[in-house]
């Protein structure tokens, strides 16, 4: 019955636009002659004089109205095929999706994608093989233990995922507390999540929406939001990847076990926040950037080591890709060419990086390149 509505709201609004736009058209071709007056002021106007007069204004009256119902009929085509639009689109979207508070800062946000697709480590003559990459809403938060009981999970590491609600989050700024929370273990003032999620803004109008998205947290996970003093998210009841890759990171300060390193790497499932807007999370995804680059580097320094030289130039092309400018991957990925044999692919792979350099910041490739480079073409 809606839909039947719709359609004839849509088929009324056509035909008074098509009917406003042939008056408009009939009376352009009817239009009346302008009234020729005596050119004494004082003198009294003769009746045919007043005949063209109010023909005249008649006719102006008549196209200004002609137009009113021309545009208010387009007006209500174009919201009708908005909301069909719109309609549409919400049978399409996941009803979990975080809408951004910002369309127009969303569409020129971050655009560069990320190119993960971790192959597993090769032990002697097993073939690299490249695990396939899942939409980012469906991979799981590797590396969490199997024999965790905690429900709800909130990962960062990609994009903004929570699962284990007790209740759907509506609210674009609820996300954005929770993701903030999940950067900072130590939670936040009252005062600090407002400046940090409505930055510079009228704190009458704020302080309401605080306190709708504080609630509808807490209908979402319960006693997991603490707030005695500060606003914070109960680590024994809700799992962060962040603290997961913190833990591993830990424990793989000495470099001694590459599965610790390759479980970090397996955390990661596209650009922190991917596609949201947050101001306060520009510092952090930096951060978590030079992270991600170190970590691509380790772990194919660790698989060279091994004998993996097809998972170590893997590696070091998803580093080139996230970013072209990082020289340490460019020279592990001449090392992993030289000990494949590959001497043309590391003449072509010197040649893009001296020219990008040079392009991009006047500078020639660091002396450590250079002998890497001169080394491996001496010995192949």
């Amino acid at each position: 019955m809606k839909r039947g509505n719709t359609a004839a709201r849509r088929l009324w609004a056509t035909a008074r636009a098509a009917l406003a736009l042939a008056a408009v058209v009939c009376l352009w071709l009817i239009h009346p002659a302008f009234p020729h007056l005596s050119g004494s002021l004082t003198a009294p106007l003769r009746q045919s004089e007043i005949e063209q007069v109010v023909s005249g204004l008649a006719w102006v009256l008549a196209v200004i109205l002609a137009f009113a119902v021309l545009i208010g009929a387009t007006r209500s085509l174009v919201r009708e095929r908005s909301s069909s639009i719109g309609r549409g689109l919400s049978g399409i979207l996941p009803s979990e999706w975080p809408m951004s508070r910002h369309p127009a800062r969303e569409r020129s946000a971050r655009v560069r994608p990320y190119l993960l697709t971790i192959a597993t480590p090769t032990d002697g003559s097993a073939a690299a093989e490249t695990v396939p990459a899942l939409p980012a809403t469906e991979r799981p938060i590797a590396g969490m233990l199997s024999s965790d009981t905690r429900s709800i999970s909130i990962a960062v590491l990609g994009p903004l995922k929570i699962d284990g609600l007790a209740r759907r989050i509506r609210r674009a700024a609820t996300y954005e507390l929770l993701a903030y929370l999940a950067f900072h273990p130590q939670g936040g003032s009252r005062d600090e999540l407002i400046e940090a999620i409505w930055p510079a803004q009228d704190p009458k109008r704020t302080r309401p929406r605080f306190w709708q998205s504080v609630t509808e947290a807490r209908k979402a996970i319960g006693d997991a939001l603490l707030d005695e003093e500060r606003y914070q998210l109960d680590r024994a009841q809700v799992r962060v990847d962040l603290d997961e890759l913190d833990r591993l990171l830990a424990e793989s300060s000495d470099a001694s076990d590459p599965a610790i390193l390759e479980a970090a790497l397996a955390l990661w499932r596209g650009e922190p926040l991917e596609g949201a807007d947050y101001a306060w999370a520009d510092g952090e995804i930096r951060n978590l950037s030079a992270t991600l680059l170190d970590l691509l580097e380790r772990v194919g320094c660790l698989r060279l080591k091994r004998g993996d030289a097809r998972g170590a130039l893997q590696m070091a092309e998803q580093a080139i890709a996230f970013d072209g400018l990082h020289e340490p991957s460019w020279r592990l990925a001449l090392e992993a060419e030289q000990s494949l044999g590959l001497r043309e692919s590391m003449t072509r792979r010197y040649e893009t990086l001296s020219h990008v350099l040079d392009e991009q910041l006047g500078l020639k490739p660091a002396r450590e390149t250079r002998l890497v480079y001169q080394q491996a073409l001496s010995q192949t």
